[in-house]
């Protein structure tokens, strides 16, 4: 691994840390009286930064480095765009708890929406010109299609609150439209490209066949399925026919997604245990998902998903947590970033997987609690306690990342004088 690469995952692994603690403030203000916090600006620094400082950052780094060539891959435009992603989400970060949607908040959301419209443009002229297999190159660039296409969200509210016109329909909308675009769209296609650019060449042919169908039906899927964000409202025939379109897609995509893995089976015996484990809760979340996507057809369900805030919470951290965030710690494992001779970074991985595990079943739990009007106030406390083991296993994590910056050597030596000054 080149030290570029090492220090971008770093850096967006202490970024993630800095969303976990994020995290813990938000769940601190539910119960808490903090009257100097600000519960939305702190929710729009929480997921804007989780977006561009962790998860984009992340992604982009890993596909810059691992899907182009070194003499594309080390080019300075890569290390500009990447520090303006960087810089962008930095300034979201300082901004979005002291102002909310404000003059520095639009600024570095724009901004950082720019340079990934840059960077797509850059990476996508990059991608066609090498040799790699076309399943790889259609979900890299469906990916960032669909990252562009997601700021059609953010200039829409843009333009509402600029002109003082605030549409409630049309404010849920643009915010469903950038949220589907970016989870089913972004996310999914890169995490799909990163995993299978690893597993494709060890696979049989008849393996890359099943991989290349499920890529071709994931890819169709994402323009469908957006249909299924406006059903909340829209009582239109269009509307409900491509969304049911849509879900037909989801249910092809779900069945092609387990025929690729029995196929591909043999390709996982060359993968880290402990990254498998990770990746199996991932790929297990990917297929939850989809279920959870294809449910929201049926307008019993849908209207309860989309007026029950604990499901719609539930459903973006098993997307954001469960199937991408854990992708990439199981990704950063293969690929030998962690130190696992070293416990910081697996107990830290450990603790933060079974946070996850346990956020969802809460979180689950809490929205069904409240369709039947059984809530509790047991719920607040027991995600309070979870967004702690979620901050805390993040730490282990990013203390392993600091390696690539701090001297092995130094940091056992300021852990060294430390505990002389304690004893």
């Amino acid at each position: 691994m080149s030290k570029e690469k090492n220090k971008w995952i770093s850096i967006a692994l202490i970024n993630l840390s800095i969303v976990a603690m994020l995290g813990v403030i938000l769940r601190s203000k539910i119960l808490f009286s903090i009257p100097a916090i600000d519960f939305k600006y702190i929710l729009h620094a929480h997921s804007h930064f989780a977006f561009g400082g962790w998860i984009t950052l992340c992604m982009l780094t890993l596909m810059t480095y691992e899907l182009l060539p070194e003499e594309d891959s080390h080019k300075l435009i890569y290390r500009v765009l990447l520090l303006g992603i960087l810089i962008a989400a930095a300034g979201m970060l300082l901004s979005f708890p002291f102002q909310g949607y404000a003059f520095f908040s639009i600024l570095f959301s724009t901004l950082f929406i720019f340079v990934t419209y840059a960077y797509s443009w850059v990476f996508i002229k990059d991608l066609i010109k090498q040799n790699r297999p076309k399943v790889i190159k259609l979900l890299s660039i469906t990916s960032l299609l669909f990252l562009c296409l997601s700021s059609v969200g953010p200039f829409t509210l843009a333009y509402m609150l600029a002109s003082h016109s605030v549409n409630t329909l049309l404010y849920k909308d643009a915010i469903y439209t950038y949220l589907h675009l970016q989870y089913n769209g972004f996310f999914t296609q890169c995490v799909f490209s990163l995993f299978l650019n690893h597993i494709y060449n060890n696979c049989k042919v008849s393996a890359q066949k099943k991989i290349g169908q499920f890529a071709l039906y994931l890819s169709i899927s994402v323009v469908p399925t957006l249909c299924l964000s406006y059903l909340w409202h829209f009582q239109n025939i269009v509307i409900q026919t491509i969304a049911f379109i849509g879900c037909m897609f989801l249910i092809i995509v779900l069945v092609k997604f387990f025929i690729m893995m029995h196929f591909a089976k043999d390709s996982f015996k060359n993968i880290n245990p402990f990254a498998r484990k990770i990746g199996l809760l991932s790929m297990i979340a990917f297929a939850l998902k989809t279920i959870i996507q294809t449910g929201i057809v049926y307008p019993a369900v849908g209207n309860e998903v989309f007026g029950d805030r604990p499901i719609i919470i539930g459903y973006l951290h098993l997307v954001m947590l469960g199937f991408v965030t854990l992708y990439l710690l199981a990704h950063l494992i293969q690929i030998k970033y962690f130190d696992l001779d070293k416990q910081n970074a697996k107990i830290g991985i450990f603790i933060f997987a079974i946070a996850v595990i346990a956020n969802e079943l809460i979180l689950m739990t809490q929205g069904l609690a409240v369709m039947y009007m059984l809530s509790s106030v047991a719920y607040p406390w027991l995600l309070w306690v979870i967004a702690i083991f979620l901050f805390l296993g993040s730490l282990f994590i990013s203390r392993s990342a600091m390696k690539y910056f701090i001297p092995s050597s130094s940091i056992n030596n300021i852990h060294f004088k430390q505990s002389n000054n304690i004893s």
